[in-house]
Formats: structure tokens, sequence, C-alpha cells
């Protein structure tokens, strides 16, 4: 059992959940939280104003754990989350996503961690990815455990598993909470904002089971145009040491092959080979590299290439 200090007087964490129209998953996911070997703890689920019976499911749940906030109006899951998160009054709040599982032992695993070092502020575990029965693994996804490797990977890929994170909710809030401008990188922006401030570790156990599913969105364009306003803001930031800028540097190089890439496959020529001059001109080795794995065509190659 945690001690009051961890788990706060009562309950100290709120699982934090929004969904639209989750109902084909939903289940799997509410069933993995309430069989928690730490059952201490709340739920606070945003339902986007789904309209298939997500509402009606996670009703039937005659768990005084469980608290449905329903909106009227969709509004996306980025402005959900901090719907959900103003509504949490306890110390620490956990992610999940309505279409995942969460190992019997996560909440209890990361609360021993906070237990164990009172310096973290944040708290992400190793995770699986499987398509339909959680204990089928198609996959492993780990991320560095230590904070300065942790802080180092931000400026190259999402250090933390944005489903699997435990955080505490008074800095979520400090730092302005979730930035609502956007759609698909707002874990990543939010970390941005959120690990300067604090220290963080990834457990180094599968704790979480991410699914996968038609139904998901894409790696579209905007998540990309996201993705570029993150490293551009990053890199605007005074005192980046060299090495620092380097990263940025490549992953700005990176994410402008991706888009490339995105554009050639809708046949979008000018627009593709713009970005590749601009991934050319921010980091030509990490570039180069790139466009020998992509399949954007020869000729358009031998083009960039030329310039």
């Amino acid at each position: 059992m945690m001690r009051d200090a961890v788990s706060g007087t009562g309950t100290g964490v709120t699982v934090l959940m929004a969904v639209y129209n989750g109902a084909p998953y939903l289940r799997t996911a509410l069933d993995s939280l309430l069989a928690q070997t730490m059952p201490r703890f709340q739920m606070v689920i945003v339902d986007d104003a789904s309209t298939d019976p997500t509402a009606a499911l996670i009703e039937s749940y005659r768990d005084p754990r469980v608290e449905l906030i329903r909106l009227e109006r969709n509004i996306g899951q980025t402005a959900a989350l901090n719907v959900g998160l103003r509504r949490a009054s306890t110390p620490w709040i956990a992610r999940m996503d309505a279409d995942d599982y969460a190992a019997p032992g996560r909440l209890e695993a990361q609360l021993r961690a906070i237990e164990q070092d009172a310096t973290l502020g944040c708290v992400g575990t190793f995770a699986w990815v499987f398509s339909d029965d959680p204990r089928q693994v198609d996959d492993v996804i780990e991320k560095p455990t230590e904070d300065a490797a942790i802080k180092r990977q931000l400026l190259r890929i999402v250090p933390l598993i944005h489903g699997s994170l435990l955080v505490r909710r008074d800095l979520l809030l400090a730092v302005g909470a979730y930035d609502e401008r956007y759609r698909y990188s707002a874990d990543w922006e939010l970390y941005t904002r959120l690990l300067p401030r604090c220290r963080a570790a990834n457990i180094p156990q599968r704790l979480m089971g991410l699914r996968r599913h038609p139904g998901q969105g894409s790696f579209t364009r905007a998540s990309l145009d996201e993705n570029l306003q993150i490293f551009s803001r990053l890199l605007s930031q005074p005192g980046r040491a060299r090495e620092d800028r380097a990263a940025i540097h490549s992953s700005l190089a990176y994410t402008y092959c991706a888009r490339a890439r995105a554009s050639g496959a809708s046949g979008r020529l000018g627009p593709m080979l713009s970005d590749l001059g601009r991934a050319v001109r921010w980091a030509p080795v990490t570039a180069v590299r790139q466009l020998a794995a992509s399949a954007i065509p020869p000729r358009a190659q031998a083009r960039v290439r030329a310039s």
C-alpha cells in the first residue's frame, strides 16, 4: 500500500481519458483500469460528444471511481483533456487512451517510483502494441529511462508514451495545461514546456498496451506541420547548446522529408520539391539519408540533388 504522502488523503490519482466514438474498444480499457492492483484512484472520462453508445457504455459501470463528463459539442481530444484536467483535484494525473490497455500493476508501479524518488514530476513506462487481443504482442516500444536521456530525446522524438504518463497536476497547470492549438502533437508540445520544469523517468517495464486499429488517424500533413512548429520554436529558444541545435536541425530535415513524401504520394510535385530543398538546407546528411530510404521518385531526387 502506498503511503498517504504519495496517494494523498483518500485518492491521490485521477486517470484522465477523453473519448470520441470509442465504444468498440472502450470496455477493454475500462476493465483493465478497474482491475488495477492499486484500487485507490479516480477516473474522469470526458465524452467528446460521441454519436455512438460511448456514454451509455460508461454509465453502465456502477463504480464510484468512474466520473463521466458529457460534452454537448465536439471540441477535439486536446481541449477535452483540459476539461477533465480542470475537473480533477488529485495531486497526480494518469493518462490513458480509450482504445488502450493498462497492465494490472501499472499505477502501483508508477506510484512506487515517485515514492522512491520524490524529485520526479512525471513518470512513463515501456509499452507493447496489439491489434485486438492485449495478450498478443505485435511490437514493443521502449523509451530512455533516465531524465537526461529523456530530455535529449525530446529534440528528436517523443520521449514519453503519452498514454502511460503519470504527472503532477500542479505542474500541468503551471505550464498552461495542453495547448489546444495542437491536435496531433499535443503530447510532444506539452513535453517541451513540462520537461524543463521537472525530472522525468520511464519505468523499464511494459505496463501499457497500445492498440493499433484502422480507425486511428494516420501520420498526416497536419501532424507534420505541428511538429515543424514545435521544432522551430525549440530552435528559437536562446541558450541552446551547439549539439542541441544540431539535433533540432536534423529533426527539422527529417520532418520536411516526411512531408515531402506525403506530397509526393498525392502527386503534389511542387510542394514536395520545396520541402526537400528545406530539408537539405537544415541538415544535408539527414536529408540525403532520408532520400535514400524513401520512395520519392528517382527523377525527383536527381532534381533536388542538382539544385
